[in-house]
């Protein structure tokens, strides 16, 4: 793989799933509030699972049990949040 590939292939998931309209105003109501440890843990995990989804997209392995850990995660984020 040459390095112009690679970097147009970073520079799309980058937009896709880092500077999404969507996703801005997530991490924004997110951090805005307070994290306890369990939430920055949870954080944490989301983080190396995305991480993990972006390499194996890479190379071109299935998604489906990655996304429903990410998912899974998510979701139990998000209640930590309201519940703060």
């Amino acid at each position: 793989m040459d390095k112009k590939y690679l970097q147009e292939k970073l520079a799309g998931l980058r937009s896709k799933y880092i500077d999404s309209h969507e996703d801005e105003q997530l991490a924004k109501k997110f951090d805005d509030v307070q994290m306890s440890k369990k939430m920055v843990r949870i954080k944490q995990k989301l983080v190396s699972l995305e991480m993990e989804r972006c390499q194996k997209q890479i190379e071109h392995r299935d998604l489906s049990k990655i996304d429903e850990k990410i998912s899974e995660q998510r979701l139990l984020f998000e209640k930590c949040c309201h519940k703060k």
